[in-house]
């Protein structure tokens, strides 16, 4: 069986370089070829082309209720950094990859006190992520962990300001008689460890679903006010304004044709009880 699903895809990757009648495949300059086979299934994958990296093509090959069945499919992997580790045993492959993800959005406040009124899109979310992603073998699932950093920004209108008080607890404050070009907002920068769950919605399909927690170990948080008063410019950076030191955020990613869009909440408040305002943020926005 092996030697028989083994010439059938030898003739199929012929058609990589040479004519067919019905169909043809011509890739130039194949920077990766490989070949993955069991009893069942028959795999070709070239990576890269001349010089696009990113280039992938395709051929599966299986048995299906004792019929021959072929798929193929062309795409483009558009993770910066992609090392995938195959590991094969008697009954098939699994895959472990390193993957590295950006990510780039806008966040809503939600939950937000009636005196505060945050600036629409004034708000925004940047994200660099590191992950190890196992998919089991023949299976179109995928269980990733990740470390990374995670920066948030929330601002907002300018006829107020917030600002620690002596005793320590973020408000809403006046600015000074006079100033202009006025922004305060506050901005929070966390290490960040996704726990996620990807599902493709076939082998051929370009299409997913990722779903799972996000576990954010706050490391810095600041209060930053500015502003102008008589031809002066005002930078003031206030820092110890009592944020959590963990959040927890539930994040969605779809993606398509390699680009992602995500949405993630998170229903814990961003500064401590008593310590200033207490409101939650949604956010979405591009995940490559």
């Amino acid at each position: 069986m092996k030697k028989i699903l083994l010439g059938m895809a030898l003739l199929t990757a012929t058609a990589v370089q040479a004519m067919e009648d019905n169909d043809t495949t011509i890739i130039n300059n194949a920077h990766k070829v490989m070949v993955i086979t069991n009893d069942s299934l028959q795999q070709i994958k070239v990576v890269g082309k001349d010089e696009d990296k990113q280039y992938v093509y395709e051929n599966l090959l299986q048995i299906v209720d004792t019929n021959y069945v072929s798929e193929s499919r062309t795409y483009r992997e558009l993770n910066a950094v992609n090392w995938k580790v195959g590991k094969k045993d008697q009954n098939g492959w699994s895959s472990n990859s390193l993957t590295l993800h950006f990510g780039l959005g806008v966040s809503t406040p939600t939950n937000v006190p009636s005196d505060i009124d945050f600036r629409p899109f004034s708000s925004w979310e940047a994200m660099i992520w590191l992950q190890f992603d196992h998919t089991p073998k023949h299976k179109l699932q995928t269980y990733s962990v990740g470390l990374g950093f995670t920066s948030r920004g929330y601002g907002i209108r300018d006829d107020k300001m917030l600002y620690k008080g002596e005793d320590g607890v973020v408000g809403l404050y006046d600015y000074p008689t006079g100033a202009a070009s006025r922004s305060s907002r506050i901005t929070i920068s966390s290490l960040s460890v996704p726990f996620l769950f990807k599902q493709k919605f076939g082998h051929k399909s370009h299409y997913s679903l990722t779903l799972g927690p996000v576990v954010n170990f706050n490391i810095a948080g600041t209060l930053n006010n500015s502003f102008e008063l008589e031809d002066d410019d005002y930078n003031v950076t206030t820092k110890n304004i009592g944020y959590r030191p963990v959040t927890v955020d539930f994040m969605g990613i779809f993606r398509a044709y390699g680009f992602g869009f995500y949405v993630k909440y998170s229903p814990m408040s961003v500064l401590k009880t008593n310590r200033g305002p207490q409101f939650r943020a949604l956010s979405f926005g591009l995940y490559l």
